[in-house]
């Protein structure tokens, strides 16, 4: 019986096809529709290494830069009073929250 990607239902079928295949373990963490894709990629012969990246978001401009790296920006839990490193995916929770601070907690 050939094996029919299709109709495919466990990750465990799925990875036992890869490591006898192509020799490749699959992170049966992922969905169950990633793993697929990730199959088709190597019946297709492509490597999953080489796997095109996504782009990221544009990141918000900074007043200074030294060589194009962006200093790094703090910001502080109002509700437990910790510091963590600012995040562009924390945005929606700015003001809330959260409010910039030095690496101290001293607000801005």
């Amino acid at each position: 019986m050939a094996f029919d990607l299709e109709t495919c239902r466990s990750k465990d079928e799925l990875e036992s096809v890869a490591r006898q295949m192509f020799n490749v373990e699959l992170d049966k963490r992922k969905k169950l529709d990633d793993l697929k894709d990730e199959v088709r990629l190597l019946m297709n012969g492509d490597d999953l290494l080489e796997k095109p990246e996504e782009p990221e978001e544009p990141e918000e401009p900074t007043t200074s830069s030294k060589a194009g790296k962006k200093p790094l920006q703090f910001v502080l839990n109002k509700n437990t009073n910790s510091v963590f490193i600012y995040n562009p995916k924390l945005k929606k929770r700015m003001g809330v929250d959260l409010e910039f601070c030095d690496q101290q907690g001293n607000r801005l």
